[in-house]
């Protein structure tokens, strides 16, 4: 699965961010709104999800992992596409939809576009607890800190888990990113 693309934009068209990545251009679909903050030449990241059809191959890209994660959880919703999880991750706020689900706001998931009362019931009874179980009420991962995003931003920098998992383990920082230094200084001795 190819989980995060960093490369030059090439093209924009709508919705849709063409990336070249050494030389080969990869079609990003990303929410509505996103394109708008980039231009022609900039250097992007996004972390990405691939979804393989039998007659296609789509990649949905996204500006920060909370977007991701969402757009993952609303797929996993019986009768949510793509398509309607991209519409949705246009018109939200990531942590004002985890609090609107968990708190059961029927009529704000169902004034979200693509969204009716059917299914807006449909997203409460089947992501409720695991949002709940997963996310504290403000948003922010229960059990997740600073340390388990720091492996991760490590891993996706190509270190393998254990040594990312022990150069973490190793420093002590008040912010990810003063243990995200912390720890390449460590990787590097």
């Amino acid at each position: 699965m190819i989980s995060l693309i960093k490369g030059t934009a090439a093209f924009i068209s709508g919705a849709d961010v063409t990336v070249m990545v050494s030389g080969v251009g990869y079609l990003v679909h990303v929410p509505a709104g996103v394109e708008l903050g980039i231009k022609v030449g900039d250097e992007i990241l996004f972390h990405t999800h691939l979804i393989a059809r039998e007659d296609a191959l789509d990649l949905y890209g996204f500006v920060d992992m909370r977007q991701k994660e969402i757009f993952s959880l609303l797929l996993s919703v019986s009768g949510v596409g793509p398509k309607t999880a991209m519409n949705i991750l246009s018109g939200i706020e990531p942590d004002r939809f985890l609090e609107e689900v968990v708190g059961e706001n029927i009529g704000y998931l169902s004034s979200l576009p693509g969204i009716g009362k059917k299914s807006a019931q449909r997203i409460v009874l089947e992501l409720k607890e695991r949002i709940a179980k997963k996310y504290s009420p403000k948003g922010t991962r229960r059990g997740a800190d600073k340390s388990q995003d720091a492996v991760a931003a490590l891993m996706a920098l190509g270190y393998p888990e254990s040594q990312a998992r022990r150069a973490v383990g190793s420093v002590e920082a008040e912010t990810v990113e003063d243990v995200i230094r912390s720890a390449l200084k460590e990787l590097m001795r």
